[in-house]
């Protein structure tokens, strides 16, 4: 009877453990890195790229037709794939490996190490380093910001965001 009771016990253990990994295969999957500039001083100007587990690196420009996440930096799943497919060319392609990387490295951090904004310059706008994280269960992404320029300045401080940042700054 002891036995048949480890062995149910080690029988949910590993299915716990199988669902973890798809949990964590899906996270990778569908995150999404993003550079964004934008500048409403002296005209708007909006431009930056995305990258998703395709590997390919993909433009955007003012002209797209572009949704901003929420006040809290939320997008849904489908306005997430209206910006995606608002992008106009690709400009690069990253590795699956190399995307698998920082993408494990990201999915550590969030919002709650964001560090305290200063304001640095006025009317540079504002350069964004961040990446989206999915959210299955409500169907839609969170922006995690990793590091942000310009009329403010303010960095992730958790231990991997500085490395993501310079990556994305040598991804064109």
């Amino acid at each position: 009877m002891k036995n048949y009771i480890f062995l149910l016990s080690l029988l949910f253990l590993l299915n716990g453990c199988h669902d973890l990994e798809e949990q964590n295969q899906t996270a990778l999957t569908m995150l999404i890195f993003q550079t964004e500039y934008t500048n409403y001083a002296w005209g708007y100007n909006h431009q930056g790229w995305m990258l998703n587990n395709s590997g390919q690196v993909k433009r955007f420009l003012k002209s797209a037709n572009w949704v901003f996440p929420d006040k809290d930096g939320y997008i849904s799943s489908s306005d997430m794939q209206k910006n995606m497919a608002a992008c106009d060319s690709v400009t690069s392609v990253v590795t699956p490996a190399v995307f698998e990387s920082y993408a494990s490295k990201a999915l550590n951090i969030g919002n709650e190490t964001l560090g305290e904004s200063v304001n640095e310059m006025f009317d540079a706008g504002e350069v964004k380093y961040v990446y989206y994280r999915f959210d299955p269960a409500k169907d839609r992404y969170q922006m995690i910001v990793l590091s942000r320029w310009g009329d403010f300045k303010q960095d992730n401080l958790a231990s991997n965001a500085s490395g993501i940042v310079e990556w994305m700054k040598s991804v064109k």
